[in-house]
């Protein structure tokens, strides 16, 4: 994932091969599969592009950014910092990245540390959960974490952007900001479910989950 202002008419993918078991035979994902094995300057492949409108920064470029995406999750935001660092945007970027091991699954490490070194993305939280060198954790975790400071940026009007997988990470992270919106507003969890629903509905809440 990538933005025109910085790569021009280049596409760049983020893509895992899905690996699942069917019928008892291990089966790797027809399309993941064969983007995985193209190889080449020569190497083609067709494809279709489909617009996703809702899942869009915000217009106004002073707003806060939170994005939350464990995995190839992460990739929209690297497209994301890229418009952002190009509009000249003032607001803030925080990341949330997650992983099963810190040393072949920390996509874009060293673009995450340059923009850190830049002041682009002015904080970056990771989660590392079966490496046995690192406390076990996930993102959902470290938003419960920083939940002190992550409620002061929702009270600033900051946009928070979900992406990755629907079935787990998507409802923990969910269950999370609920957490923090009852402690650090200090309101019982029916009322932060609502204040959570207000930022879905008020678009400054966005997932691309799938």
């Amino acid at each position: 994932h990538s933005s025109r202002d910085a790569v021009g008419d280049d596409a760049h993918l983020t893509v895992a091969v899905v690996d699942y078991e069917l019928d008892r035979q291990r089966r790797l994902g027809a399309a993941s599969a064969f983007l995985a094995g193209l190889s080449g300057p020569e190497a083609r492949a067709r494809v279709f592009i489909e617009q996703n409108e809702r899942f869009r920064l915000p217009a106004d470029t002073s707003r806060d950014v939170i994005m939350i995406g464990p995995g190839t999750g992460v990739a929209p935001f690297r497209g994301f910092l890229q418009h952002r660092e190009a509009q000249g945007a003032t607001g803030r970027h925080w990341l949330f990245f997650g992983a099963r091991h810190f040393q072949s699954e920390f996509l874009y490490q060293l673009e995450w540390q340059d923009a850190v070194k830049k002041g682009l993305l002015n904080r970056f939280d990771l989660a590392f959960s079966r490496d046995r060198s690192i406390a076990r954790e996930y993102v959902q975790d470290r938003i419960r974490r920083q939940g002190k400071d992550l409620y002061a940026w929702l009270e600033g009007g900051a946009y928070v952007y979900v992406c990755g997988d629907a079935e787990k990470m998507a409802p923990d992270v969910n269950a999370a900001l609920v957490d923090v919106v009852a402690q650090h507003g200090g309101i019982d969890r029916e009322s932060a479910e609502a204040y959570v629903r207000r930022l879905a509905d008020e678009r400054r809440y966005l997932r691309d989950v799938y």
